[in-house]
Formats: C-alpha cells, structure tokens, sequence
C-alpha cells in the first residue's frame, strides 16, 4: 500500500517542476520529470478539451519560460483516497491568481519518484477562480 504522503509528495514535486520549468528556471534535463507520466496518460484540462501524453509532453515543453519570473503554482487540500487524488491548484501569474479542482488517477511504479505513475488527469475550474 502506496502512503498517503507519497499522493501528497508526487504532487507538490511535480508542481513545483511546472512552476520552475514555466518561467524558464528549470534545467532543460530537468524535463525527464515528465517521465511520471504513463504512455496511455491522458488529461482533460479545464476547457474540457482531452489530450494524450504526447500532446501534454509538446504543450509542457514549447511553454518553458513563457510565464513571469513571478509565476507560483500552489497546490492545497491534497487528498487521497489510492489511487485517485484531488486537490486545488492556484496558479498566480502577474498577480492574477486562477484556480482549478484536479482529480488524479495514479498508479504505484517503484522506479520513479515518490512510487507513482500519473494514468489520468482532469482539472475544472473552480468558481471562484480569483484570489
């Protein structure tokens, strides 16, 4: 049985990669943290449009550095109930903030970190977007 912590841990360290990687912080080799994606990974994003692991791995990649030095990404309320996960996500670019509710889908893999594998993602705007 996968801890809880690990839920919590695998995404605020992922977070934390976007946020780095986003505004041009992040070593380019710093991409293989992506490789906790499965290859049948798929995400709905908060347009409801779906994209597949390779079209998520080509938005992440042609968007590094295009956010302000200033961009945040906070995650909180984590919760887990193995193997799906949820939680806020606010991000804050140019002092404007958005947030979205994401429900993840994970699955334990021992070779990467925090155990875990991303199978599937869908993110909703939260009313209250500002804050």
């Amino acid at each position: 049985m996968i801890e809880p912590s690990s839920f919590d841990a695998e995404v605020r360290e992922l977070h934390a990669f976007f946020e780095r990687w986003y505004s041009g912080q992040a070593d380019p080799s710093e991409f293989s943290r992506l490789d906790v994606l499965s290859g049948a990974f798929t995400m709905i994003g908060p347009d409801g449009r779906l994209a597949r692991v390779d079209e998520v791995r080509e938005m992440v990649r042609a968007a590094y550095g295009r956010r302000p030095i200033k961009f945040t990404i906070r995650n909180e309320a984590v919760r887990s109930d193995s193997p799906v996960v949820t939680y806020e996500e606010w991000q804050t670019a140019s002092g404007v903030a958005t947030g979205r509710l994401s429900t993840a889908v994970m699955a334990p893999a021992a070779h990467l970190p925090n155990g875990l594998q991303w199978l599937h993602l869908h993110e909703t705007w939260l009313p209250d977007r500002r804050r």
